[in-house]
């Protein structure tokens, strides 16, 4: 299995025209550099993204939503930045 293929990792994707993007990754997750990294090539490919980590969470943080305050207000930022590109 070629795991730069973009299919199966989409930070090695072309991310020329991408649409506004934003990215939550648990700092705690095996996937972690991954995320960051995907961070780094949205800057280059100038798509307009936020790329925040979540210090201590892990992967699939957002099940813990309405148990862990952390992962609320990540879910809070998230609807909050979609409002804006979708005209809501």
């Amino acid at each position: 299995m070629d795991f730069t293929d973009p299919r199966i990792s989409f930070v090695n994707a072309d991310l020329t025209g991408a649409p506004p993007t934003i990215v939550h990754y648990g700092g705690y997750e095996t996937l972690a550099d991954d995320g960051a990294q995907l961070g780094r090539r949205l800057t280059d490919f100038k798509v307009t993204s936020e790329v925040p980590p979540m210090p201590r969470g892990q992967h699939s943080f957002v099940l813990a939503a309405g148990r862990v305050a952390e992962v609320g207000q990540a879910i809070g930022q998230m609807g909050q930045w979609l409002r804006e590109p979708l005209g809501a």
